[in-house]
């Protein structure tokens, strides 16, 4: 939501690398990485490492040296984490990263009501609207990892898990910044802008 706004707000100043699109793009055909990503995706698995780190790599090259990105959701393994920052470096980039704190109960409740578009995969809350997507019009679907309880359950462990020993290391290397993601969008929104400019 947080880089939707960014997007919406900033227009023409990110080149956006969005991991859960590009691998829904990449599973859109029957294949092998389909079958693979499928799984993946409907049983709250994390993709493997060097898969998502490959993937970057090939959006890292895309871009020019003074082009600004915007990454969400990528760094969710230590090994990823280290090796997407390392890539960073190599760039001669500098960044930061943000970490959207929030309870486990409240991650539950959010998943429980999120759906998403069926045509450009936008992400919103069913009680926010009725069934059909703002930005286009078309029906509204649940995706299949919010789902299954079981799938979000695994989701949430492999945060503990696997994300936490990257905030750790992000905190030590002096690049994360914690925001308080348990308020309203527009509250969450004015701390972003503070770290964009």
């Amino acid at each position: 939501m947080q880089a939707s706004l960014l997007m919406k707000n900033f227009p023409d100043t990110f080149k956006y690398f969005e991991t859960w699109e590009i691998l829904r793009t990449l599973s859109s055909t029957d294949n092998a990485i389909w079958n693979y990503l499928r799984d993946a995706l409907e049983n709250g698995k994390l993709v493997k490492d060097g898969v998502v780190v490959e993937l970057f790599k090939v959006f890292l090259q895309t871009t020019e040296s003074d082009d600004r990105l915007l990454l969400d959701w990528i760094l969710r393994k230590i090994w990823q984490t280290q090796a997407i920052c390392e890539e960073m470096q190599k760039a001669g980039r500098e960044f930061v990263v943000l970490n959207f704190d929030l309870p486990d109960e409240v991650v539950y409740h959010r998943l429980g009501s999120r759906t998403i578009c069926s045509k450009c995969w936008s992400s919103v809350h069913v009680s926010d609207l009725s069934w059909k997507c703002q930005k286009c019009g078309w029906e509204l679907v649940r995706r299949i990892d919010d789902s299954n309880i079981e799938a979000v359950k695994a989701r949430i462990e492999a945060f503990h898990r696997d994300t936490e020993p990257c905030i750790k290391w992000l905190e030590k290397k002096g690049w994360l910044v914690h925001i308080d993601a348990n308020r309203w969008i527009d509250e969450i929104f004015e701390d972003v802008k503070k770290y964009i400019n």
